[in-house]
């Protein structure tokens, strides 16, 4: 948790690893000879086939079958045969001919769609000089669906064994494809298990076996989905405790766990995910989508950066907590191990560490900072900026967030920061676009040929009024995301400042209370940990009194300083999450005592700040965003806001009244107005989108 205001991290440590493959046969390269860095090396030799028999023969899982043997009546034969289809589903194959060719394809997709593959050649160096005397895993941030075969991809490069990739049943159930996945070691794990014990036990069994004796690393993502939203997901802990185990039970002696960030200057699945957000289903999964979608990467995706972070001891970790393995005994032996609360907790404690150093391990772009200026230009109702404009604000937002630790790939310099910004415009090119004029506008990327069933829809079926404003909105909030890591903390504590007079101070502790309340009520939005509270809050002070955002008084109170560019656009980076948040709250206290799904409740606040975006009350169309209110909901229900009852089968949310009244009184004092009122139905908005037939060309 160590503090830096100034990062350490250099662009120039990143290799363009595709750089050295123009001019070259691609067949050639991959068809190398490749003698591969093994992560873990045993003085036994295993393979996919073993692993599975030998989970087939371990004491907890024999003991399972003949429990559900003499519950069910089954014979164990028969459960034996059930469990030996649930291991061939589950299970990976390494075939190296697949994998080249696999390499070879994705070899060729990139040259066509990147401007470079972009390597921290120091970190994955510093991975390299700790591999081989403990279990590895690789936990990547998870973006894009092409993370995992990126990853895959940089370890052929740099000859390290390809990992044992985790992977949900949609690409299994792909035809092909999810034979072509599973030869280039991927396994399969079902969404949930449910109280299907016998797959469970199974599942966690070969988990553990891959630990314990397997020679490749195991990569998983800690989120356990892609997030739409390019913000980090509230880490998911099962995955993690299965792989834990083995340590906490004293099987191997430590585990390292390598924390990695993939950050993309543009997002192959943009469109798709900001329809996700406003409750378009995704497509289902398919081989023949995936064909689909390769013929249609005409266009150029620009950079993608991946960084591997320091790597993390599982061991010092587990002593820094001042924890103790609880080692099998005779009365609990090592198969039958059940977590004790205390490593419940350091699971949690794990997984999120790994998801702090993701997100410190970003690389910020130029059209992240663009996003940014696109978002402040809207809400303050200034119409859209000129070129010049945008790159002098790029230039002077670089210098405020490389002072609270981002990495941005932009050379210093204002040629530089021009040059950056014309590239990064060509570059989402389909969003963005300079007019006749040099005024940088939005493109309106919704057509009526993405209309979908309304029955299908996961949330209210909104006007295309509302989707061609919306759609563009949540695509430059997708990119503005990114930098929230950075921004959040200060902006929480900019917002309570904000609702002081320009002379009145505020203590140390008021400010903390008023902050933490915040942080509490957006922890699944920005995947808070409440252990780090204190410490984030003291560092966000530390950065705003840097910035002169805020100053200490003589007295040891605060203030608000003179930097009123920067509060301004801290506070507009909040407007959609408290107009969301607010009418979530404002949406429930209407419902009152009666229980209501969460779909239901989804659908109506959708359609409630569709309502108000119209009549410029809601200011921001990312407010309706369902991943958002959804967001709101669980939050609401750790604060004790809201029940979670469960029915019949369905799960409820009911209001109480009082707490709920509290919230929702505290988040109308801290909503932020900008000066000049502006909302997406006014004439000024429209001004800011152009049809894509008109955009000019750089």
């Amino acid at each position: 948790m160590n503090m830096e205001f100034e990062t350490t991290r250099s662009i120039q440590a990143f290799k363009d690893i595709l750089c050295d493959r123009y001019g070259t046969s691609d067949f050639m390269w991959m068809s190398q000879n490749w003698q591969p860095r093994l992560a873990h090396q045993h003085t036994f030799k295993t393979s996919p086939q073993k692993m599975k028999l030998d989970v087939l023969k371990c004491p907890r899982l024999q003991h399972v079958i003949e429990e559900a043997s003499e519950d069910q009546e089954v014979p164990k034969e028969q459960l034996y045969k059930t469990v030996q289809s649930i291991l061939d589903e589950i299970g990976y194959n390494r075939r190296l001919p697949v994998i080249r060719w696999l390499g070879l394809l994705l070899l060729k997709v990139l040259k066509r769609t990147c401007n470079g593959l972009y390597v921290n050649e120091t970190s994955i160096n510093r991975v390299l000089s700790v591999m081989g005397d403990n279990p590895v895993i690789f936990a990547p941030s998870h973006r894009s669906y092409g993370d995992f075969i990126l990853m895959s991809y940089i370890c052929f490069h740099y000859k390290i064994e390809i990992p044992a990739i985790a992977a949900g049943m949609d690409f299994h159930s792909m035809w092909l494809m999810g034979h072509v996945l599973r030869d280039s070691c991927a396994f399969f794990m079902r969404r949930s298990f449910g109280s299907d014990k016998l797959y469970w036990t199974a599942f966690s069994e070969y988990v553990q076996k891959l630990v314990t004796d397997g020679e490749a690393a195991i990569e998983f993502f800690i989120e356990g989905t892609r997030s739409r939203t390019a913000k980090s997901l509230m880490p998911k802990f099962g995955f993690l405790s299965m792989t834990l185990v083995p340590f906490l039970t004293g099987r191997v002696p430590d585990i390292t766990i390598v924390p990695i960030n993939i950050s993309y200057d543009r997002t192959l699945e943009e469109i798709l995910f900001a329809y996700e957000l406003l409750g378009v289903p995704k497509p289902k999964e398919s081989t023949s989508g995936l064909i689909k979608a390769l013929n249609m990467l005409n266009e150029r995706y620009g950079k993608v950066y991946v960084d591997f972070a320091e790597p993390l001891s599982v061991r010092e970790l587990f002593q820094l907590n001042g924890l103790q393995r609880s080692l099998p005994t005779p009365e609990s032996p090592q198969d039958q191990h059940t977590l004790s609360a205390n490593e419940t907790m350091f699971c949690v404690d794990v997984a999120h560490r790994v998801v702090q150093q993701q997100q410190r391990h970003s690389v910020i772009t130029a059209f992240n900072l663009i996003s940014i200026i696109l978002n402040n230009s809207v809400l303050e109702g200034s119409g859209p900026p000129l070129l010049n404009e945008v790159v002098a604000n790029v230039s002077w937002l670089k210098s405020v967030m490389e002072v609270l630790g981002a990495l941005i790939d932009i050379q210093d310099g204002p040629v530089n920061v021009e040059v950056a910004v014309k590239e990064a415009i060509a570059v989402h090119k389909s969003l963005v676009t300079l007019t006749p004029t040099n005024h940088l506008k939005l493109i309106k990327v919704h057509t009526t040929a993405h209309r979908v069933n309304p029955a299908k829809l996961k949330g209210h079926s909104m006007s295309e009024h509302t989707m061609g404003v919306a759609v563009p909105m949540v695509m430059i909030q997708h990119y503005l995301n990114p930098c929230l890591h950075y921004l959040i903390g200060p902006a929480l504590v900019t917002l309570v400042m904000w609702h002081l007079d320009d002379a009145v101070e505020i203590t140390r502790g008021d400010l903390f209370q008023n902050f933490n309340f915040l942080r509490l009520l957006f922890a699944y939005e920005f995947a808070f940990y409440a252990a780090w509270a204190e410490k984030e809050f003291d560092d966000a002070v530390k950065q705003l009194e840097m910035l002169s955002v805020v100053e200490p008084t003589k007295s040891d109170r605060l203030k608000l300083g003179n930097h009123r560019k920067l509060q301004i656009l801290l506070l507009n980076l909040l407007q959609p999450f408290l107009e969301g948040y607010l009418t979530v709250c404002q949406l429930l206290q209407q419902t009152a005592s009666d229980p209501c799904s969460e779909s239901l409740l989804l659908t109506s606040t959708q359609r409630r700040v569709e309502e108000l975006l119209g009549s410029g009350i809601i200011l921001h169309p990312y407010a309706l965003s369902l991943d958002m209110h959804s967001a709101a909901l669980q939050a609401l229900t750790a604060l004790q806001a809201v029940n979670r009852l469960k029915r019949n089968g369905m799960v409820l949310y009911q209001a109480q009244t009082r707490k709920l009244l509290e919230v929702t009184q505290k988040l109308e004092n801290l909503k932020f107005q900008s000066e000049e009122k502006f909302h997406p139905s006014s004439t000024g908005f429209r001004h800011f989108v152009i049809d894509g037939s008109q955009q000019a060309k750089l």
